[in-house]
């Protein structure tokens, strides 16, 4: 009889501090700055992953219609936003493109950014654009990572983004 007592009491012990656990930052949805929402545990339209498991952050375009999509890298966002026609949308329906500001979890206007290209720091997919709301701290990043050049939201193109063969709509768990 003893022994049941400890194994409910110990049962009992498990739910209680399970409940006590925050969920997972990942499991989430969070605000983007116009007051959409963005699912981090969506799938992202280019690779696949899902949009938490990004290291240097999620990126998101909210259309005029009021989707939104969601990126794992901001590498993946523009792989996306410059081949419209490969993803199968309006390039004009896009109204709102924001980015994670790199070393923070702070999103910004994609458009108003700045961006490092060629530094060390590589995403899942190959070569990643780096974030910046500053180019002081584009400045800086690319000084200590060995970054190639700094350019805006436009500058960006596909070239910039080749990613490593055979990684794009990898399939996870096989």
């Amino acid at each position: 009889m003893k022994i049941r007592q400890n194994k409910l009491i110990y049962l009992c012990a498990i739910v209680v501090c399970s409940a006590m656990i925050p969920a997972p930052a990942w499991a989430e949805a969070v605000t983007l700055p116009n007051g959409a929402k963005l699912d981090l545990t969506v799938k992202c339209p280019v690779c696949n992953m899902e949009l938490a498991s990004g290291k240097l952050g999620p990126a998101a375009a909210v259309f005029k219609d009021g989707k939104v999509v969601g990126f794992d890298s901001t590498g993946d966002m523009f792989r996306y936003l410059l081949d419209p026609k490969k993803y199968g949308f309006d390039r004009e329906a896009v109204q709102h493109v924001y980015v994670t500001q790199y070393g923070t979890k702070q999103f910004i206007d994609a458009k108003e950014a700045v961006y490092v290209l060629g530094s060390d720091l590589k995403g899942s997919m190959g070569p990643e654009v780096v974030p910046f709301a500053d180019k002081a701290g584009a400045d800086e990043f690319m000084k200590a990572h060995h970054g190639k050049k700094i350019v805006t939201f436009a500058e960006v193109g596909l070239s910039d983004l080749k990613p490593k063969k055979g990684l794009l709509k990898m399939k996870h768990g096989h």
